[in-house]
């Protein structure tokens, strides 16, 4: 089996959401101990860690493809080269560890925890037989990564609709992607959903979230109308919010963070003048446009509670984040959120410019 073309790295996975919204990976004992890849297998999945949902908690499954393989001290041994390696700020949000073994002789599973990480993770671990038990602990697997996971076929991943970036959505004449297109459409076209009370602010569905999400990564955007509102708005937040690269380079919340919030107006546009000419043109374009539709859900406060400084408080992260998220930044957050507040009030301005250099 030709698995090297799978994934970023052999051996790690990542495998999708649960339903409480945390990342799930998996290490692959076999193809690690094959490749004997332990330094890289730690320092991707540490990359994983700071970049996707830094501040939720995450599921780790440990699993082989070859039946009887694991025991405890195979489990263990892989720990000590892998994840003990990862920082134990990062590891401390582990919400369940689970090996899945059919190995009758896998032995205590106390005994797969090295003795460092015990005050850690020794009340997070489960111990499977196969994996048709982990929506037991709320997880289900992809079909198909379930069965590669069985070694039943050869998993080609699918390129997840969370985790990527802009330009690799398909896109659509107005060179926005398609899907934001659609989500746009839906709401102009349904305006009394954003009058309830906590749009943006509310979560929608796990479940149909998911089946949503499916649905979009087979192009089926006919979908998008037959969902609840706060599903839509889920997924139209998670899918910037977890983008490989942020809609502006991490590099300006760095500066927006350095920069006094009370910065003149006529800087302030000279200012993100200069960040826009730096954006490619679906990223310029998924600015402007979304502004404007910030803006426009403002207009309910009155109903729906969203007022512009609520609404950047949620949007604020789906523009603007560090490549390694730092939980205890709250003033350097709280002024990134009081620059994408000013960038909504000015961005009239800011496309009547726009307009002004395409003519």
């Amino acid at each position: 089996m030709n698995q090297g073309k799978s994934y970023e790295i052999q051996g790690l996975l990542k495998a999708g959401i649960d339903k409480n919204q945390q990342p799930v990976y998996v290490l692959l004992y076999n193809l690690i101990a094959q490749n004997k890849n332990y330094e890289e297998i730690a320092k991707k999945f540490q990359s994983y860690l700071q970049q996707f949902r830094p501040f939720k908690g995450f599921v780790l499954i440990i699993c082989s493809q070859d039946e009887g393989l694991m025991d405890a001290k195979s489990v263990k041994a892989l720990i000590k080269q892998t994840i003990k390696k990862v920082d134990q700020s990062q590891l401390k949000r582990i919400d369940k560890l689970i090996v899945i073994s059919n190995n009758q002789n896998y032995g205590k599973k106390e005994k797969t925890i090295p003795f460092q990480l015990k005050g850690l993770l020794k009340d997070k671990l489960h111990l499977l037989i196969n994996t048709s038990f982990l929506n037991t602990l709320e997880i289900e697997l992809h079909q198909s990564v379930q069965k590669f996971l069985c070694n039943q076929i050869e998993y080609q991943e699918l390129q997840p609709f969370y985790g990527r970036d802009l330009e690799t959505y398909p896109i659509g004449k107005s060179g926005l992607p398609i899907f934001l297109e659609e989500i746009l459409k839906y709401y102009s076209q349904n305006i009394d959903c954003l009058r309830q009370e906590g749009i943006f602010r509310l979560s929608g569905s796990h479940e149909l979230e998911t089946k949503l999400i499916e649905q979009l990564l087979s192009e089926n955007y006919e979908a998008i109308y037959n969902s609840e509102p706060d599903v839509i708005a889920t997924v139209l937040k998670n899918t910037l919010v977890n983008l490989k690269n942020p809609i502006f380079p991490f590099e300006i919340y760095a500066i927006l963070r350095e920069t006094s919030p009370e910065i003149p107006s006529n800087e302030f546009i000279d200012m993100f003048s200069i960040f826009f000419a730096h954006l490619s043109k679906v990223n310029r374009l998924t600015v402007f446009r979304l502004a404007e539709f910030i803006k426009f859900v403002a207009g309910f406060e009155n109903e729906n509670k969203m007022g512009l400084h609520n609404l950047s408080i949620v949007f604020a992260p789906c523009f603007f984040r560090t490549k390694e998220a730092n939980q205890l930044d709250l003033q350097g957050a709280k002024t990134v959120v009081l620059h994408f507040k000013s960038l909504i009030q000015n961005i009239d301005e800011f496309l009547e410019k726009q307009k002004r250099l395409s003519q």
